[in-house]
């Protein structure tokens, strides 16, 4: 079974639906925890004890029958490599691996400060950027959390479309973030986002485990 480790309902919805899409085959199980991210956001990073947290319940979910677990939140990725464990990814890591492999400039957006470090650690693991360059857009957040996802994701778009003439690529950190890339395709830059991506290397890893 592929157990989905998510912070946000949302992204529950947002991966069941991917998930009927491109893998309707792969017997999943969703896991919110979303005082996990309330916790580092408040902290404005992942402390020792969320992380320490964190990596409980995701053990706690393989104990309990998951042969794969996917970390859909970028903020704990760091926790989901912490474990060292293979079964256990992290949504971003093949989207990482695209953006390095476009070389250049790369711009990542966030609209949690906690999910900048650990985006930018992994885009470093993943290949030598030229140039980084980070945007926090945290006064978009609430519209999220109050559930106007039309408004966080216009937002979005609107500050990124100011930006995006002066990188080469434009990274979305959070996968919530992702149907801002639908408002941005006529950029002249790739718009990257983690869930179709992450999620299609997911499903391949699982297939070849089954």
């Amino acid at each position: 079974m592929l157990t989905l480790f998510h912070t946000t309902s949302s992204n529950e919805a947002l991966f069941r639906a991917l998930l009927s899409e491109m893998g309707p085959e792969v017997p999943a199980r969703h896991v919110v925890a979303a005082d996990l991210l309330d916790r580092a956001a408040a902290q404005g990073c992942v402390t020792a004890d969320i992380a320490a947290d964190t990596r409980d319940r995701m053990q706690a979910a393989l104990d309990d029958g998951a042969s794969m677990l996917l970390c859909t939140c970028s903020t704990l990725g760091t926790c989901a490599d912490q474990m060292n464990d293979p079964r256990v990814s992290r949504i971003d890591r093949a989207m990482a691996r695209k953006a390095t492999a476009q070389g250049g400039r790369v711009l990542v957006a966030a609209c949690v400060a906690s999910t900048i470090e650990p985006t930018v650690i992994l885009l470093r693991e993943a290949g030598p950027a030229a140039h980084m360059e980070t945007l926090l857009m945290a006064d978009l957040w609430p519209y999220f959390r109050a559930g106007d996802n039309a408004r966080y994701w216009q937002g979005i778009a609107e500050r990124l479309r100011e930006r995006a003439s002066a990188f080469d690529c434009i990274v979305l950190a959070q996968a919530s973030m992702a149907g801002a890339a639908d408002l941005l395709r006529d950029l002249p830059v790739p718009v990257l986002s983690s869930p179709r991506i992450g999620l299609e290397a997911a499903i391949a890893e699982y297939r070849k485990l089954s």
